[in-house]
């Protein structure tokens, strides 16, 4: 094999090398602070998987650190572009923490900004839910939908359709650091 060959090998597998390296080396931290604290378990279950995890945030150190980004955002080929309306033009109505609101039957359904599936699944008062958290730190919950066409952990860009309305209602709640908004603030705040 000549230098040239060996060294396009050679960088690929630092990178690898790398990463594999960071990961152990938190896992093994996180194994020694376990050791030291046996409540420690209970404080990360409390403290990170009750919580939403903040891909936006991880993906701007690793790029600081590492120089890319830990997670790679491609659009997906099947991705459908269909949400124009707004849904603040329809008749909202105070709905938990978020809204509720009254909309065509079936009405498909597209995010308001790209990011990161975070939860796809059933909510209680939601029913069939499915929450974004966005490249503008917003999560974003989608509620009542049917035909969900979108995987958890995938991302999705503004736009596309994530599903439709299970009849006439959709509910939407936008939270960011423990806040609620409603549609019009945060149109506002994005512009």
């Amino acid at each position: 094999m000549n230098k040239t060959c060996r060294y396009k090998l050679r960088k690929p597998i630092n990178s690898v090398m790398n990463r594999s390296l960071l990961c152990l080396v938190i896992i093994f931290f996180m194994l020694t602070i376990k050791k030291v604290d046996p409540d420690v378990a209970k404080n990360i279950k409390k403290n990170i998987f009750n919580k939403s995890f903040n891909f936006i945030k991880v993906n701007t150190l690793t790029k600081k650190v590492l120089g890319k980004e830990f997670i790679y955002y491609q659009k997906m080929p099947n991705s459908i572009n269909v949400f124009s309306e707004d849904i603040g033009g329809n008749i909202s109505h105070k709905f938990y923490d978020g809204e509720k609101y009254d909309v065509s039957e079936n009405l498909p359904i597209g995010i308001f900004e790209s990011g990161v599936v975070i939860y796809r699944g059933y909510k209680e008062n939601f029913k069939n839910t499915v929450i974004i958290q966005g490249i503008d730190n917003y999560n974003i919950w989608y509620g009542n939908l049917k035909d969900i066409n979108v995987n958890l952990y995938e991302y999705v860009e503004k736009n596309s359709l994530i599903g439709s309305a299970d009849g006439k209602e959709v509910y939407i709640l936008i939270e960011k650091d423990d806040k609620f908004y409603t549609y019009e603030d945060y149109k506002k705040s994005k512009y």
